[in-house]
């Protein structure tokens, strides 16, 4: 045996002995975890604490000293939990489906792979099917970094009377799909509105006289191009690996670091931490400096504002309901000071929920 061959046998004598130990490690954390769901059982508290997760997260991170990254740490820690957590009880969330959408890879980034993920046909679906407890939490896109809100959301949060649980941020990277490799031959392209927008320049610029066909996800799209062989679809690369698609383009999307913010809603609201965000809405009188009013009291407390967007009422026409981030937790003395003296001034307010902030960049 060559040297070489010696020290790669001792090398790999090494690594076979701390598997032994990690393994062991592992299971027993799992261990501990599954104690931990008992007495949160019999307390009757939430399985799924964004909280916990985060100081993990943060522990994991400030451990990790190389080589491997600490996206990579994190991302088998993901994967770990994800593991207890449906040992302490099998998660069900819901997501805007088919499988292969983007909300779907927001949900696995968020829960790993151990959770029941349940597909949906709608952004409304999701949420009665959360509220009406069939489900345990829901994912739903709000915001994304170049179109803006997300109408269906919003106007969900008025109908029901769920909170936001969490939430994430997810790149979002658009393919071509599908198996014409002819561009010019191509007659329909299908994608759900908000991304089609998203390729607007790149459609324009290579299948500019192609039929633009509207679907409820890029998921049903991938899975309408891969059933009717008709047309290429704008999805992700992982629809396409899914449905069986060809890769036409990659990269379609007219902005490069395009990213979607994602929402977990549930029943519960989420306990404090160091660094929380909360969102609220509300609607106020149709009179001079109203708005006025509401803003000046977040600069006075003050408190930083993250977002705002306005709804319009759909009884009364010119009059909107307003959308509010900004940071801090609801349980903060200067926080619960700011709500009260908003909803003093409103027509209509409802507090959307306190949660872990998640930066301002995917992970």
């Amino acid at each position: 045996m060559s040297s070489a061959e010696e020290e790669l046998k001792k090398l790999r004598a090494g690594i076979d002995s701390l598997d032994t130990e990690i393994i062991a490690l592992i299971q027993k954390r799992a261990g501990f975890a599954q104690e931990i769901g008992r007495v949160k059982k019999e307390s009757g508290g939430p399985i799924y604490r964004p909280d916990r997760e985060k100081d993990v997260y943060e522990k994991v991170t400030k451990l990790s000293g190389g080589p491997l990254p600490s996206s990579v740490i994190r991302a088998i820690y993901r994967e770990m939990m994800s593991g207890t957590i449906a040992l302490e009880h099998p998660l069900k969330i819901g997501f805007l489906g088919p499988e292969g959408s983007f909300s779907h890879s927001a949900l696995r980034a968020k829960f790993g792979t151990s959770i029941e993920a349940v597909p949906q046909t709608s952004i409304p679906d999701v949420f009665r099917m959360v509220e009406e407890g069939k489900l345990d939490y829901g994912v739903v896109p709000v915001e994304n970094s170049t179109e803006g809100q997300v109408s269906s959301t919003l106007d969900m949060f008025l109908e029901t009377d769920l909170f936001v649980y969490s939430e994430l941020y997810q790149r979002i990277s658009f393919s071509l799909l599908g198996f014409e490799t002819d561009l010019s031959a191509v007659k329909k392209i299908y994608g759900i509105r908000i991304g089609n927008e998203q390729c607007r320049n790149w459609i324009s610029a290579n299948l500019p006289n192609a039929e633009v066909v509207d679907t409820s996800s890029t998921a049903m799209a991938a899975k309408l191009v891969s059933e009717r062989k008709d047309g290429l679809a704008i999805a992700s690369k992982i629809a396409g690996e899914i449905y069986n698609l060809n890769v036409i383009a990659e990269g379609i999307e007219d902005y490069s670091g395009n990213t979607t913010r994602f929402l977990v809603i549930g029943k519960t609201e989420s306990p404090k931490t160091k660094e929380d965000k909360t969102s609220i809405v509300f609607s106020i009188p149709n009179q001079t400096g109203s708005l006025f009013a509401i803003l000046k009291t977040f600069n006075e407390i003050p408190v930083n504002l993250t977002k705002i967007e306005s709804r319009p009422l759909k009884r009364n026409l010119w009059e909107y309901h307003f959308f509010v981030d900004f940071i801090g937790h609801k349980d903060d003395p200067k926080i619960a000071e700011l709500l009260e003296k908003v909803k003093s001034q409103c027509t209509l307010f409802k507090l959307l929920g306190s949660y872990p902030t998640a930066g301002s960049f995917p992970t």
